[in-house]
């Protein structure tokens, strides 16, 4: 289905407000498909009486005949040209497919006016009665509420605007019952959002939010659904999420279908893995904050709100990272913010922190699913590899954590270990003891970081160890506890699915590929640390290729050094890292 976009500017603006990213439209939907409207009086950047009326019947005009054509429709609407169409949609009862304010007051009063008075210096003056019913239609349209029907609305603002704050955006927020709304901060932007040498970030959210609409045909998602059904709820506030679910890599292998690999996937995310803290009680000898100096911090609540606004259609959000996310005061806050928008939520811990309360509270929070991170339960061996760990206090809170979750809702409890030289010997040792704890899975794992090569099993594994990884294995089965390979990690409906996943033979756990076989992470998933740093994967976390509160997504995620990296994943010379990894 076509799109129409309606892009309306500001009392005082004009249409060229709009003119770089009208261009842009343009050129990818054709002259047809976009309506850059200059209001009456407004040519040639005039500004006349203000007639509210005779505005309203121009973007009336515009909006039926692309309903006429039956195009899904867009309206943009830069600073006073929101509350115009604002003012549409609440004369009219009609709601577009996608509402976007870009930088549209809420409220004038004495310092907004002043504000705006300065904005209009030593421009044409605008008469008093003109000033008046604009300020007038403003503050009316901020005082109405509007029912959208579950579509979507971006609340858009420069982080520098001084004539409309961006605290003018939260408030409008509580204007708009059943919408889904996404707040975005264009960094360094003014006032005049869409020209200007910081305008491509705001460009990129428009034309990411327009392609949504316009590419929503009717995906058959019925697969996916039947395998994990917290995905219809997810689809169903958020529908234009259909599309990038259906295409991605990871479905189309749940369907059977072809899967194509290109270097710039048309699907945006559909899994975060958010660092939520950098801050560790522990002090792992193989993990990445062993090569990576990281000082403590923990990630503030708007942050987070504004990556998930900017991260609409990841299904799927794990709060792990260099630091132990119990840690974050907050933390059961940041599990309710991502469940209401009905996103599946998991949790990477030590669990050393978990006592009764906290399982309580992340439990009554939403908390999906938790991976309790153990490499051993040698209490010698564990402070050697994992300094900081009581292997006794560990256990005991991992089996509180199983008994309070038994009596509710359905949570996924699943034990990763990571094995190593180290570790190796007491292999059988902590089977037993896993086997015992009531999770669900056990996903076994060998080191994976270039620093930590040394200490890795593949490497010098020989027919005993062979031998002896399958025997405890074997001895996990036997004791009713699955045994996942990191190839299912990134799997939709691991519940059901389990068996597809299992460690068999046990000793492809010593396996390396010269060229990609499983992994699809840089295809669907991006970590994003405490600070809105992207990097390539979350095995290379000192790869930065962007920052996604700073850094147009598009350029990031489709962008020349994720393409060249995807480029080499798939070709017959892989980069190092993949090849030394066990998801590869």
């Amino acid at each position: 289905m076509k799109t129409g976009i309606l892009l309306i500017h500001g009392f005082s603006g004009s249409y060229n407000d709009f003119k770089p990213l009208a261009e842009l439209l343009v050129n990818i939907y054709g002259a047809d498909s976009v309506k850059n409207i200059s209001l009456p009086g407004h040519i040639g950047g005039d500004v006349f009486e203000f007639d509210e009326e005779k505005f309203i019947e121009y973007i009336s005009m515009g909006i039926s005949s692309f309903r006429k054509q039956n195009r899904r429709i867009a309206i943009i609407g830069h600073s006073t040209g929101g509350n115009l169409a604002l003012s549409f949609i609440h004369r009219d009862h009609y709601f577009p497919d996608l509402l976007i304010l870009a930088g549209t007051p809420y409220i004038i009063d004495s310092s907004a006016y002043n504000r705006w008075i300065d904005h209009r210096k030593d421009r044409i003056e605008i008469p008093f009665s003109s000033v008046a019913g604009m300020v007038s239609m403003i503050n009316r349209t901020a005082r109405q509420s509007y029912d959208c029907s579950d579509k979507n609305l971006i609340l858009l603002t420069g982080e520098k605007d001084k004539l409309v704050l961006p605290s003018d955006a939260f408030s409008w927020k509580t204007k708009f019952h059943n919408a889904k709304t996404h707040l975005v901060i264009a960094p360094q932007a003014g006032h005049d959002i869409f020209n200007g040498s910081v305008n491509s970030y705001s460009i990129d959210i428009v034309m990411r939010a327009i392609a949504d609409i316009y590419d929503n045909c009717n995906y058959d998602i019925s697969k996916l659904v039947s395998v994990e059904p917290d995905a219809q709820e997810f689809i169903q506030s958020s529908p234009f999420s259909k599309k990038h679910l259906n295409i991605s890599p990871g479905v189309k292998v749940l369907t059977g279908s072809h899967t194509e690999l290109n270097p710039a996937p048309v699907n945006d995310p559909l899994f975060a893995n958010i660092e939520i803290t950098t801050r560790c009680n522990f002090r792992c000898k193989y993990c990445a904050r062993a090569f990576i100096n990281k000082e403590g911090a923990d990630m503030d609540m708007e942050t987070y709100k504004r990556i998930l606004d900017l991260l609409p259609h990841a299904y799927r959000v794990t709060l792990v990272g260099l630091g132990e996310p119990i840690l974050h005061p907050r933390i059961t806050e940041f599990i309710e913010i991502a469940k209401s928008l009905k996103r599946r939520v998991g949790l990477v811990t030590n669990a050393s922190l978990m006592d009764g309360i906290i399982s309580k509270e992340l439990i009554s929070a939403g908390l999906d699913s938790i991976a309790f991170s153990i490499d051993t339960v040698n209490q010698d061996a564990a402070s050697s590899v994992r300094n900081g760990t009581d292997v006794e206090k560990i256990i005991i809170n991992i089996r509180r954590f199983v008994e309070i979750a038994g009596s509710g809702r359905p949570i996924a409890k699943a034990v990763f270990t990571a094995l190593s030289a180290e570790t190796i010997p007491y292999f059988h040792e902590l089977i037993n003891t896993v086997s015992t704890l009531g999770v669900d899975i056990m996903m076994l794992t060998d080191l994976n970081f270039t620093h930590n090569l040394k200490d890795a099993i593949w490497q010098t594994a020989d027919n005993e160890l062979v031998k002896y990884i399958r025997n405890g294995v074997k001895n996990a089965f036997k004791n009713n506890l699955p045994v996942l390979s990191v190839h299912a990690l990134e799997e939709f409906g691991l519940r059901q699915r389990y068996k597809d996943f299992l460690l068999l033979p046990p000793d492809q756990l010593f396996h390396r590929s010269a060229r990609r076989q499983y992994c699809l992470s840089p295809w669907q998933t991006v970590p994003v640390d405490v600070n809105g740093n992207i990097t390539m994967c979350d095995c290379q976390p000192e790869n930065r290729v962007g920052n996604i509160l700073t850094d147009p997504f598009n350029k990031i995620w489709r962008g020349d050094l994720m393409a060249a990296y995807r480029k080499r994943m798939i070709s017959d010379d892989p980069p190092d890292a993949c090849r030394i990894c066990p998801r590869f």
